[in-house]
């Protein structure tokens, strides 16, 4: 009997395993978010005139160099706005919810106890403009709606200038993301879930290991900084190195004992200082501006129809090149790689190196390099 058990044991952690396994995360890439602290809902004050997930929040964020965590949910008509909560009770004092109604019905509510309304998500990103990071919850609180939400966010993130990166608690988000948007950095929301009533309790502890990890491949997990201390996320963080983004810290003891777990930090309730070690990245950041060079390029060939966007992005994230790539309507390729001239030189040998993909010429210019840019997009 003792044997079976061993054996039963044994094979249950094994497949745990096997299903949280996040696969090969862009650890690399999720650097570019480590520098920076991450105002909750946008640097909010609900008793003020700039409550949570409004522009005046995000604006406030972005003045004050930190990056801003958002909250996305779809209208009854399919329109994108910024709002925590599926209910509007508590933010408007109306008895209504966000997907069930339509946007020209919300968008005059005024929110808590200011003149500020409930913005859309084109609204924030124009507001924003990539001058900060950028962590994008999609919110779909059902499997049916879940894939569509995540395409009306990416359609609007694909024209979006900044470094952002998208989260949800909904598995289903993160699988479309992976299979439609692959560049995009896609992160799972967890905690322990003990809130949830029956039967929903079923599905919150696989959501809590975190159990289908198989399935959308995270390139970090963002978890409730109280519970960083469940061998589940220590799991996560030893065994696997995810990336990790904690959520929310409340306070500067708070944020001292979240170091130890933690890369990344959401905070809300404070205004967190830069301590010495990220004032030394920063300056390093800037000093590097100096070895960089930019090119526009434009390559002919037989470079559309056979991936050549794709291929570039992952070389290019390998290699820690950024900029963008893009389908012309000439049959060309637009790009604009920014990168060391070892770097850029080594992106083209790789390139032309693809299988299927035939480069017969390269037009290129040197332009000035582009600050606060970390990443490489394929735009659309």
């Amino acid at each position: 009997m003792a044997y079976w058990a061993v054996l039963a044991v044994f094979l249950i952690t094994a497949l745990w395993l096997i299903l949280i396994n996040p696969g090969t995360p862009r650890r690399k890439r999720m650097e570019a978010f480590y520098p920076w602290y991450i105002a909750h809902r946008g640097l909010h004050d609900n008793s003020g005139p700039s409550p949570e997930n409004t522009l005046s929040a995000f604006a406030l964020a972005a003045e004050r160099g930190f990056g801003i965590e958002l909250d996305v949910r779809e209208t009854a008509d399919e329109e994108l706005v910024i709002s925590h909560d599926a209910s509007l009770k508590r933010m408007t004092g109306f008895d209504l919810t966000v997907e069930k109604t339509r946007w020209r019905d919300l968008r005059d509510l005024m929110l808590l106890h200011s003149e500020e309304h409930i913005p859309t998500f084109h609204e924030a990103l124009q507001l924003i403009g990539g001058k900060v990071p950028v962590i994008v919850e999609i919110k779909a609180d059902d499997m049916k709606s879940a894939e569509r939400i995540a395409a009306h966010a990416a359609d609007e993130l694909d024209s979006y200038e900044g470094l952002y990166c998208v989260e949800s608690f909904n598995p289903k988000c993160l699988i479309w993301f992976r299979k439609n948007r692959p560049e995009t950095l896609r992160g799972q929301l967890s905690e322990q879930f003990r809130s949830l009533p029956w039967p929903r309790k079923l599905i919150g502890f696989p959501l809590s290991c975190c159990m289908f990890n198989f399935l959308t491949r995270p390139d970090f997990i963002a978890y409730d900084v109280h519970h960083a201390h469940l061998l589940r996320f220590q799991v996560f963080r030893q065994l696997f190195h995810m990336p990790a983004v904690s959520w929310t810290v409340n306070s500067p003891e708070a944020l001292a004992e979240a170091r130890k777990d933690f890369d990344c930090f959401i905070f809300e309730g404070f205004l967190p200082g830069k301590d010495a070690s990220e004032r030394t990245r920063d300056t390093e950041k800037e000093r590097d501006m100096t070895k960089l060079i930019r090119k526009y390029m434009l390559v002919s060939g037989r470079v559309q129809g056979v991936g050549f966007r794709y291929r570039a992005a992952w070389i290019a994230q390998s290699l820690g090149v950024t900029g963008y790539v893009r389908n012309c309507m000439d049959e060309r390729v637009e790009m604009e790689l920014q990168g060391t001239p070892e770097q850029l030189e080594l992106m083209m040998q790789q390139l032309r190196a693809q299988r299927y993909i035939e480069i017969d010429q390269v037009e290129e210019k040197r332009i000035d390099p582009v600050e606060h840019e970390y990443e490489f997009k394929v735009r659309h």
